[in-house]
């Protein structure tokens, strides 16, 4: 009851932001369990699902690999697939829509949370990384649906805050069935917790578990979308965050000098800055092209455009045609993002120093050099330098990072194994 005044009073002051950000989209009443009927028929025909929660895109885009195996190896079970934001429920409805009913995750008011597992009736639940929302745990424990968590990870920043609401935490965790971590060390911190120590299991991190033939369009089909002519070279910055693509723009306009066919795409990670990001490049005297909007970008040379992806889903795609690829979110305090999809293309790699979301996988690319690390924006162009001037160098780069990545492969498979303890019983 506490919890639920405590989320309410939360959820009150937070609607502002919710409508100031466009947040409160046409499927939100979702979030309270009510569905169209059509949707409604589905969960009901899913009855004794694998239900799957994934916070926004990043989540979601990790089990991409995930469904699929699934589907394959326990046919008999339907899957629900829930998300909290709409760039990751559009993303899951592109991914997995035809394997799976794509849903919003319930507000954890413990009402809503009764009304929708007692409509949905899973047989098991699975959330991606830590997110724990009592209510829906205290529900799912109470009808004995076994709860596992995969990717498990609790980075240094939030092992703090955890730690202050130990007391809160511990009866939750301690009734979770199996939490699979990422490392000995989130292993560590989340036994402490109260998780009880003999259901953690470290079984790596899945990001690396990512498909390697990803491909969906053929290089020379990008290429020419772009309009990219042969000897042109493309930079894409991927993922970026406010704060981040003026230094590139920056950096690329110094770049271009030197290497007159060098070629920028910035995907911003949350497409709804776009507009701000066509500002950013027009500040520099570039004309911003929106790949949704190619064709309509007049006569404006080639030189001075700058692509924007402004479309969900196709970020992968160009990093395989990509020369060199920026890992977005790590000039600035974010924490950075996902270096594995270019690595799979053996893409040589930059990010910045904050990496401390993705810390082991930045850490296991840097110990194999397998990726630059800079410590400011200052550095951006020597480092961009560096590596266009020297085609062995991005070469053997490329080479190293996709070694990292299936020599860190495996922890899908041992998710897969511990579900089935669950599943085959």
């Amino acid at each position: 009851m506490l919890y639920d005044i405590g989320f309410a009073i939360f959820s009150i002051f937070y609607l502002p932001t919710l409508i100031f950000k466009g947040k409160l989209h046409g499927d939100f009443f979702e979030r309270f369990g009510a569905y169209g009927k059509e949707k409604r028929e589905a969960l009901v025909k899913a009855k004794g699902a694998i239900w799957i929660q994934a916070v926004s895109v990043g989540e979601v885009a990790l089990c991409r690999s995930l469904v699929p195996l699934i589907r394959e190896k326990f046919p008999a079970r339907p899957i629900v697939f829930s998300t909290i934001t709409k760039t990751g429920n559009d993303l899951a409805k592109k991914l997995f829509g035809k394997d799976a009913v794509v849903i919003y995750f319930p507000l954890d008011f413990s009402f809503v949370v009764k009304k929708v597992v007692s409509l949905i009736k899973p047989k098991m639940y699975i959330m991606v990384e830590t997110e724990i929302w009592p209510n829906f745990l205290k529900k799912i424990e109470h009808d004995t649906v076994p709860a596992i968590l995969i990717n498990g990870r609790i980075s240094d920043r939030s092992f703090g805050k955890y730690e202050l609401a130990r007391p809160f935490l511990r009866p939750i965790l301690k009734d979770m069935n199996i939490l699979c971590m990422q490392s000995k060390l989130d292993a560590q911190r989340i036994t402490s917790l109260g998780a009880r120590p003999e259901r953690v299991k470290v079984t790596g991190n899945m990001k690396f578990d990512v498909q390697l033939k990803v491909g969906r369009v053929s290089g020379d089909d990008l290429r020419n979308e772009l309009g990219l002519l042969p000897g042109d070279e493309l930079l894409v910055a991927g993922s970026t965050h406010a704060g981040e693509e003026g230094a590139i723009v920056t950096a690329f306009k110094e770049l271009a000098v030197k290497f007159p066919k060098l070629k920028l795409l910035i995907a911003p990670r949350h497409i709804e800055r776009t507009g701000e990001v066509e500002t950013v490049i027009k500040e520099d005297g570039f004309v911003p092209v929106r790949l949704s909007g190619l064709g309509k970008a007049g006569d404006a040379s080639g030189a001075r455009r700058i692509y924007i992806l402004d479309t969900i889903g196709r970020l992968s795609d160009f990093y395989s045609i990509a020369t060199i690829v920026f890992v977005g979110g790590s000039l600035i305090k974010h924490g950075g993002q996902n270096p594995i999809e270019p690595a799979i293309y053996e893409k040589p790699i930059v990010f910045g120093q904050y990496m401390f979301n993705f810390k082991n996988i930045a850490e296991a690319f840097l110990a194999k050099e397998a990726a630059v690390r800079i410590d400011n924006a200052g550095e951006l162009v020597p480092a961009l330098y560096n590596l266009l001037a020297d085609e062995k160098k991005r070469l053997e780069a490329g080479r190293a990072a996709k070694k990292v990545v299936v020599d860190n492969m495996g922890a899908t498979d041992q998710v897969l194994s511990e579900m089935a303890r669950f599943l085959d019983a």
